[in-house]
């Protein structure tokens, strides 16, 4: 009955198996500081586990990672290897993996048969014209020969995307209408230039360093307008309502030409909307815009309002 144990080698077995070994050791794999290869009975060599001493027949290096980093399917999981060994496996299989998909996506883009210009059999005058593509169909119109892109990304893996996406935004009560946001098809573009495994952020990130990253580009966005102010002039808009609290609020935003930008709300619920009230609202209002860059004001006709427009046209000359 023939051992399921490997035989040890003779002397010349083993110094070819040390010779071997060392050779192997010498890559830059990290998997194999965790195996030995063994030369069996039949010849064959064979991969002994250091953790649990299983002997991975076959598959070579990549079969042993896969038994280090417990991917199902190919071969049993190794039981006793630490969780930080097997992490670090899994990681260089992830690398491998983007590695070659990196190739594949730079040999599409660099195909050097949609860089050549002009086709065989063709005449002096018709140079510049004929081009490679009689023979194959170019990329881009309709009916091309397909990009491996295109035949990665089937019509199924499309709809489990597309789906994953909705249920997130019906989960999270979302507005449909949200998918019409500028920033909306930025933000996937941005997902999918990440490796595989981005974590996005959590509830504390968003409401704490990325909320206040966002403000200051708003600030910076709104010094940028300030330049259109000063040259074009612009106007300063005042929009009063009652939200469903019945807080009384007040809106300013600023019009130019590049277009509106909004300043501030003001909660007036607190106190009477009288015209000394208003007046004294408006006039931080347009100190922090540039009285210099107002060319009018634009409010409701209520005669509280009437009246606070009449004291800023004292205040400020050039106001209308």
């Amino acid at each position: 009955m023939a051992s399921t144990e490997p035989e040890l080698p003779t002397s010349q077995e083993a110094s070819t198996e040390n010779t071997s070994t060392s050779s192997y050791r010498g890559k830059s794999d990290p998997a194999w500081a965790h195996c030995k290869q063994v030369i069996a009975e039949n010849g064959r060599t064979i991969l002994l586990c250091l953790f649990c001493m299983k002997q991975i027949k076959g598959g070579g290096i990549s079969r042993f990672k896969a038994h280090l980093a417990g991917i199902k399917g190919q071969v049993e999981k190794c039981k006793k290897v630490p969780a930080d060994i097997q992490h670090q496996i899994q990681k260089s299989i992830d690398e491998i993996k983007n590695k070659k998909r990196r190739i594949e996506e730079e040999y599409e883009d660099n195909n050097p048969c949609d860089e050549v210009n002009e086709t065989p059999h063709t005449s002096t005058s018709q140079k510049g014209k004929g081009r490679i593509g009689s023979f194959f169909m170019p990329r881009t119109t309709s009916g091309a020969q397909p990009t491996l892109k295109s035949v990665l990304q089937t019509k199924e893996m499309i709809e489990k995307c597309d789906l994953a996406i909705s249920k997130w935004m019906i989960d999270a009560s979302v507005p449909f209408n949200a998918v019409n946001s500028a920033y909306y098809q930025p933000m996937i573009d941005a997902i999918c230039s990440m490796n595989p495994g981005y974590k996005a952020p959590n509830f504390y990130r968003v409401r704490g360093h990325l909320l206040n990253k966002w403000i200051e580009d708003v600030k910076i966005l709104v010094n940028d307008y300030r330049s259109i102010w000063k040259k074009t002039g612009c106007t300063l808009m005042a929009d009063g309502w009652t939200d469903r609290n019945r807080r009384t609020l007040i809106n300013f935003l600023v019009y130019c030409p590049k277009g509106t930008v909004f300043l501030k709300s003001v909660d007036a619920s607190h106190a009477s909307k009288t015209a000394d009230l208003l007046f004294r609202l408006f006039k931080e209002v347009v100190l922090y815009v540039g009285a210099e860059n107002i060319v009018h004001i634009v409010t409701d006709n209520a005669a509280n309002y009437v009246a606070a427009g009449r004291l800023l046209e004292k205040e400020f000359p050039n106001l209308f």
